[in-house]
């Protein structure tokens, strides 16, 4: 028979031992990743000077989302990576879709990067955005590592269907994935105002027009212990702006 006091040293160990493998396992996804950052650069730039811009630019997506994630895990990444290189990276994405003729794709691309003289060029060279009446669409908001939370607005008989669906990505999220937070609310169709609730939770929506960055919906969110019943960390407030009709 084991002992007690040699079972949990047994159990011990054994928690020890997958922690230790986790962190070997991350570290040499990481490094695995980090190593291709430069493949998906010379890839997106063959397929661009191609003028295959949709490959292009999922192989930018690819480059923006490490360059940043590599940063964020110097220690581990095995790459050495500057806010310049994340910069680059973005603007390869935008320039790409700017090609592809969606402009706000393009321009939600560079406002990652708003403050730098790259970025203020792109933008300036993009096209008006058009305003419409319509609010039917999808909106974003940038998240970390190159990813976005969504707003998708839809007509449903005389009301508009809205969908959340937010992310958080922690140090480790773009391997162990992101926690998640979702919520769906409707607004009479004449109305620029939704709000949401769950317990102790207020969300509310306003739809606005921007004359130079183009439709978008400013989000306020007021929790108190429910966290709105979102993952941990996910945060629905910010401003999301109009990247697709649909």
């Amino acid at each position: 028979m084991i002992k007690t006091s040699q079972l949990g040293l047994c159990i011990s160990v054994a928690i020890a031992s997958c922690a230790s493998f986790a962190e070997v396992s991350f570290e040499q996804e990481l490094q695995q990743g980090c190593a291709k950052v430069k493949q998906y650069a010379q890839a997106g730039k063959k397929f661009y000077d191609q003028k295959q811009y949709l490959k292009a630019a999922k192989q930018f997506e690819d480059q923006a989302a490490w360059t940043h994630f590599c940063q964020a895990n110097a220690d581990e990444s095995g790459i050495q990576v500057s806010d310049r290189d994340i910069e680059i990276a973005n603007n390869n994405v935008g320039l790409s879709y700017a090609k592809l003729d969606k402009p706000q794709w393009a321009r939600v691309w560079f406002l990652r990067d708003k403050d730098s003289k790259t970025s203020q060029y792109n933008l300036k060279q993009l096209p008006k955005p058009k305003l419409s009446s319509d609010l039917q669409g999808t909106y974003v908001r940038a998240n970390g590592f190159g990813q976005w939370d969504y707003i998708k607005v839809s007509k449903k008989l005389n009301k508009y269907a809205i969908a959340f669906d937010g992310y958080y990505f922690g140090l480790r999220g773009l391997i162990y994935g992101p926690n998640m937070g979702q919520f769906e609310t409707s607004m009479p169709i004449k109305s620029k105002q939704a709000s949401y609730r769950y317990e102790d939770c207020q969300i509310k929506l306003q739809f606005a027009n921007d004359a130079n960055l183009g439709q978008k919906i400013e989000v306020e969110q007021h929790n108190g212990e429910s966290s709105c019943g979102f993952g941990h960390n996910v945060y629905a407030g910010g401003t999301f702006y109009k990247v697709e009709n649909k």
